[in-house]
Formats: structure tokens, C-alpha cells, sequence
């Protein structure tokens, strides 16, 4: 029992980490923009933002955290391609609580958003923990 509750608490804490970084990162980019100042950005170039800055915050969570919070292989293997998934899908469900019935809110791009912040961040951890 003791071995399934760490293995939960380990799992649950790599997806944590990635949702926990993705909001930090949501907020700092949506301090740095003013309001007037928005223009609509580019699918693409959104995305690979995101890509680009999961990567980055992979690598600095790397200086917190050096070791991979999984025991196995399998495991790691598991929330590398999992935890995206989990990622985007908590990421959706906190827009569509922010702005229930707002036609601005795409929340399939708010999901890809976060699958490929936390896919880039999982990848760094995993390519260092291996």
C-alpha cells in the first residue's frame, strides 16, 4: 500500500510541476502584454512559443529538481506521454472556468497550448533523467 500511495504521490507530482510551471509562465506572458497592445498572434507562432518556453523551463527545472520523481524507466516513459495530455486537458478546463461561454476562448488551442509546453518540458526531463 505504502509503494502505491509514493508511486501516486510521484506521478501526480511530475504533472503537478509541469501545470504548476505552465500557469507561472501563463502569467508572467500575460503581465507582459498590455491589454491595448494585443493583436491576434499567429497559431503557429503561439504554439511554438509555447514549445520553445516549455523547453527553457524544463531545463531550469532540472536545477530544482535533478532527479526524475519516477522510480522506473517505464514509468518515465509513461509520463512523458501521458502528463501532456493531463497537462492540456487541466489547462482547458481552467479557461473554460475563467471564461465559461466567451467565443474568444478556442479551447482546442488552449489544449495544444499546453500539451506542447508540457511535451517540450517532459522531454528535457526525461532526455536528463534517463
Amino acid at each position: 500500500m505504502e509503494l502505491l500511495l509514493e508511486l501516486l504521490f510521484e506521478v501526480f507530482g511530475e504533472v503537478a510541476l509541469q501545470v504548476l510551471a505552465e500557469l507561472l509562465a501563463e502569467w508572467g506572458l500575460h503581465l507582459s502584454r498590455e491589454r491595448r497592445a494585443r493583436r491576434a498572434t499567429p497559431l503557429w507562432l503561439g504554439l511554438l512559443g509555447y514549445a520553445v518556453l516549455g523547453l527553457v523551463l524544463g531545463g531550469l527545472s532540472l536545477l530544482l529538481l535533478p532527479q526524475s520523481l519516477l522510480p522506473t524507466p517505464g514509468w518515465r516513459v509513461a509520463n512523458l506521454l501521458l502528463s501532456p495530455l493531463l497537462t492540456g486537458a487541466v489547462l482547458t478546463l481552467i479557461a473554460h472556468w475563467r471564461r465559461p461561454g466567451d467565443p474568444e476562448v478556442m479551447l482546442r488551442t488552449r489544449f495544444l497550448q499546453g500539451l506542447l509546453f508540457a511535451l517540450a518540458m517532459a522531454s528535457v526531463r526525461f532526455a536528463a533523467t534517463a
